[in-house]
This record gives structure tokens, sequence and C-alpha cells, in this order.
């Protein structure tokens, strides 16, 4: 099986990921941080080259993620499109928008308990629990995800708003008050939800969860066009030759996904060798889970401030003039799970 990722067993074929975890506006200082310490060939990201089922749904690769970077599912998350894959699936109108819920978009009003369904950890060992989430066979136990229930979610917000009032932007509301400190926003037209564009109803309705985010039942491979391929111009999927995947709305972390046809590019860069890229689809489709066949950088660790918050705790930790405050630092992360100890592929998922 020489470097062919394409063999079926099952079924199921391993498909390669490359996953960039990085900040475009990390500073020169941080940069130079994440390269003295934090092992990142560039200083401006972190990136993981995995293996995945081909059924593995975005849902589990969450948890997968979790685990290549170092993380605690403890924060909000999201898959979504970039903007202009977005904007030209659903021609940045309400109506294209609601006719893709339930096929490529999360319905309106799906709560947090659905999304979370099977977010069910207490104690131990976090690494196990989260091994059992993204070992297959892969399973959608949620509710509001199903096409119907997706359907008719989404067509009850329709139906409530048959006349709906447009409100101006809030960046021109905030221009025109910045003149008139007494302004109201202004009414700019009245018409059904259906018809508007998705600016007009995001700048006059909240929708929680946004109207962005994809649904996780999905599996991967279908959602991404590999490397060279071409997006589908007939039928829906795949749309994207990226994906991304936002986590801790707070911290800011933005992990990009690409798809690659092959590992050829590792195995002339001599990363990789056949036998381990043998060795590795073997256990794809014999555990049916996925593998780590190359790292650039260490784990990072929650509520650290994003990547380069976690330029400067690496700055702080091991450059920090205040030993007391570098070892406090140092102990804070380490009762996050956090080890900057040196971790082979194998034992990365």
């Amino acid at each position: 099986m020489k470097n062919n990722i394409g063999t079926i067993k099952n079924k199921i074929t391993p498909v390669r990921l490359h996953l960039e975890l990085k900040d475009d506006y990390i500073s020169d200082y941080q940069k130079r941080m994440l390269k003295r310490y934090g092992e990142s060939t560039s200083g401006e990201s972190i990136t993981r080259d995995i293996l995945i089922p081909s059924d593995m749904p975005l849902h589990n690769l969450h948890y997968a993620i979790q685990k290549l970077f170092g993380w605690q599912n403890s924060h909000l998350r999201s898959f979504y499109l970039p903007e202009d894959i977005y904007n030209k699936l659903t021609g940045s109108t309400v109506k294209g928008w609601s006719d893709l819920v339930g096929i490529l978009f999360q319905p309106p009003s799906e709560a947090e308990d659905d999304i979370f369904w099977d977010d069910d950890y207490q104690k131990g060992s976090i690494t196990t629990w989260l091994k059992k989430k993204y070992i297959g066979p892969y399973i959608y136990g949620g509710t509001m995800e199903h096409l119907e229930i997706a359907k008719k979610d989404v067509q009850e917000l329709l139906d409530r708003f048959k006349m709906f009032e447009v409100k101006e932007s809030f960046g021109d509301y905030i221009e025109r008050s910045k003149q008139d400190k007494g302004a109201e926003m202004r009414t700019i037209r009245r018409a059904s939800l259906i018809e508007l564009t998705l600016e007009e109803m995001n700048s006059s309705l909240i929708i929680d969860g946004g109207t962005e985010s994809l649904l996780e039942r999905l599996e991967v491979n279908k959602v991404i066009a590999a490397q060279g391929e071409d997006i589908a111009s007939k039928g829906l999927f795949p749309v994207t030759k990226e994906l991304i995947y936002n986590y801790d709305f707070g911290d800011n972390w933005i992990v990009r996904i690409t798809k690659y046809k092959d590992c050829e590019d590792l195995l002339k860069q001599n990363i990789i060798d056949e036998y381990e890229l043998e060795e590795a689809e073997d256990i794809v489709l014999s555990k049916h889970k996925p593998v780590c066949i190359n790292k650039d950088g260490i784990s990072v660790l929650d509520d650290v401030g994003g990547l380069s918050g976690f330029a400067d705790f690496l700055g702080r930790i091991y450059e920090g003039e205040d030993k007391e405050e570098s070892a406090n630092a140092r102990a804070w992360a380490q009762s996050l799970g956090w080890s900057a100890r040196k971790v082979s592929n194998k034992m990365m998922l």
C-alpha cells in the first residue's frame, strides 16, 4: 500500500487532513517565543497532519482537535466556511440560507444541550474521555440536526416574521449617533423575513447560534474537497477546500482545515517514511480511529489568550525576570493539564 490513502476496508478509507492553528496578528516577539520554545518552525502557527476514517463527522473531529492541540473541551466551538464560500452558497440571502438549513447549516433554534448532546465528562482522565469520542463507530445522538426537524425549526422562524421591520446596520447607527446623541435606530423598510438579505436580518434580529455554523453530523470527507480538486459544480458536496474551526469565542482560537489526496509531500520531505504511513493507515482502518502523522509545535492550553497569549506565556515561563511569577504561571498551566514534554506522533491521539 504505497502512499495510497484510498485503500478500502469495510468501505472506510484513510483521509489526510492538515490542521493549522494560526493568529494573523501575532507580533515579532511572539513569533520568536513560538520558534524558541513552542517548537514552531515558522513561529506563526502550530500544525498537525492526521489521517481520519472517511466516515468521521465534524462532531467527532472536534474531539480529535481538542486532543491534538491540548485543549480541555471547556468552551464553545463552531465549524464554519470561509466567508466567500458562505456568501456564494447562500447568495447572502435569508432564503438561500434557510434552504440549506438541515442540509448544511444548523437550525436557528439549535440549543446548547442538543449541540453538546454527548459532552458528558464528569471526572477522571479527560484524555481517555476524549479518545472515546473520536474513535468510531460514529453515531449522531442529537435531535435538531435531523433534516425534518431542522426544516420545521427554520420554517417556524420564517412564519413568525411574515412582516418584519428592517433596521439600519449597527455601524450606520453608530456613525449617525456621533452627530445626533439622541438618535434611535432607523427602520429602513418593512418586508417578510424570507425576502431579506442576511445582513438585513442580522442587523435586526439576534439568532443565538448565528447562521454560519455547519451541521456537525456531516462527514468531514464529504464537506471538504482535496487540494487540487474541484468543488462540486452540480451537486452540493464538497462545498469548500478549507474548513474553519473556531474554539473558545473569547480567546478565539482558529484552526484552518484542509484535505490532501495523499501524503506524497510528507514522504518527499522525509517527514515520514513508507512504513510509518502504512502503519498509520492500518490503524485508521482496523481501529476506526484517527492518527497523527506529523506535528509542528507543542500543545497549547485553555484560557491563555489565544496563540498570541500562549506565545507570551512561553516567554514568561522561560525568560521572565520574576522567577516567582514564572513558577506560578507554569504551575497554573500544569493544573490545566499542560506539559512541555515531547510527545510522539503515535501518542497524539
